[in-house]
């Protein structure tokens, strides 16, 4: 019982602490997207890929941002761009592909699959949702078919200064039909929160989570100590009970 109270004490003060804390930080970040031209089957698209809500950081609302077109074949194979800062491409938007493609956000060793819903009243536009919770690399693998044809491209985010103008024309092939021809500009990490607020600082919903896993491991840990405390008392009252019975019955024999 002594053990329980103890652990029970312990929670409600780290219960307290949380609802205390005030959800409040501002910190800068890179913004960008990255506009990779592909060749699927005989046809070429563009790929906008970036992140919503930019800047984006630790426990923002964000998601993917992902905008294909279908883009006439120029010369050299390449597609023509109208603007490489995200505010549109040259070509016919692609529609429908919330049926056939989803997204797998991978950062560390976590993995999640998601699926894609498009933007209303933007055609060739779609998003899917998430808030990261961590400071790190973010990556966004799409997968699925465009016109029957597999497709299979991961996106990762730059830690940093973000140009959107940096180009890369190496020919990737990524399958058969499948082929990376051009790369241009990248999208930036999320960035750290800082510990602001008042009058109390407010910290992520990432070390929060960590503080109360170690309040409840070390009020675990006080409760077995407890038990085993008790344990001990009443084994030590026992061995005492036994030990003045057998000085009664010793007595008793003289």
């Amino acid at each position: 019982m002594k053990g329980n109270r103890i652990a029970l004490n312990v929670w409600n003060a780290a219960t307290g602490f949380l609802l205390g804390v005030a959800y409040l930080g501002f910190a800068p970040s890179a913004i960008g997207h990255e506009h990779d031209t592909f060749k699927i089957g005989d046809r070429q698209y563009v790929f906008t890929v970036g992140s919503l809500n930019e800047p984006i950081m630790v426990d923002k609302s964000s998601g993917v941002d992902f905008r294909v077109a279908q883009v006439p074949a120029t010369v050299g194979g390449h597609a023509e761009h109208t603007n490489h800062a995200g505010k549109g491409e040259a070509g016919a938007p692609v529609v429908g592909l919330d049926q056939t493609l989803k997204v797998e956000l991978s950062a560390g060793n976590k993995k999640e699959t998601l699926a894609f819903d498009p933007v209303r009243n933007t055609p060739g536009s779609y998003v899917a949702n998430f808030i990261p919770t961590v400071q790190t690399t973010y990556s966004y693998r799409i997968f699925g078919t465009i016109d029957n044809q597999p497709i299979d491209a991961t996106f990762s985010c730059i830690t940093g200064e973000v140009s959107e103008s940096a180009e890369d024309n190496t020919e990737v092939k990524l399958s058969g039909t499948f082929t990376r021809i051009r790369k241009v500009g990248a999208f930036g990490c999320p960035s750290a929160r800082k510990t602001a607020g008042f009058p109390e600082p407010a910290f992520s919903s990432y070390d929060l989570t960590q503080n109360t896993q170690s309040i409840a491991a070390v009020a675990e840990a006080a409760g077995k100590q407890a038990a085993m405390s008790q344990t001990l008392s009443i084994v030590a009252l026992i061995v005492g009970v036994a030990g003045v019975a057998l000085a009664g019955m010793a007595w008793k024999r003289k």
